[in-house]
């Protein structure tokens, strides 16, 4: 199975340009179905956005997003919430966890994903899991002229 479309070279493109339909059609079965690796682009950090962001959260005294692992301070906010919920019943409890946030999951960890999620990936996902990832070739931004050259002289002609 090819993944992206670079791995055939030029050849899906010089099928379509010469109108050979048994092997457009043939390298269009090869590439893979999967659509977050049918395109990729490259874009430039934001780096901008980011100062703006973090001036808003002091300007606006709002914290940043915590992560969703635990932290070693958050016992002391899962105690509060017991505390609450028994002092206070559901009420109180969920005033409690609106004011101080508690975490989802005990891991911060990426890679680590339950069986049952799994055995539910594709293989084209498990093999994205598995294998590290593909080297991708340089953009040449120029390259495109070289590519509008050729088909405007063959307008022309």
């Amino acid at each position: 199975m090819i993944i992206n479309e670079w791995q055939l070279d030029s050849r899906l493109n010089t099928a379509l340009q010469q109108a050979q339909r048994a092997d457009f059609s043939l390298y269009l079965a090869l590439l893979s179905p999967a659509i977050e690796e049918s395109a990729e682009f490259f874009t430039p950090d934001a780096v901008s956005e980011i100062k703006i962001s973090e001036n808003l959260y002091n300007k606006f005294g709002i914290r940043p997003a915590r992560s969703f692992a635990m932290a070693q301070e958050d016992l002391k906010v899962l105690s509060q919430h017991t505390q609450a919920l028994l002092q206070g019943g559901l009420a109180s409890l969920k005033l409690a966890m609106s004011l101080s946030i508690a975490p989802l999951q005990q891991h911060d960890d990426k890679k680590r994903l339950s069986s049952d999620v799994l055995q539910a990936l594709s293989l084209h996902s498990h093999r994205r899991l598995l294998e590290p990832e593909l080297t991708k070739p340089q953009a040449d931004p120029a390259a495109i002229y070289e590519v509008l050259q050729q088909l405007h002289t063959e307008d022309v002609a």
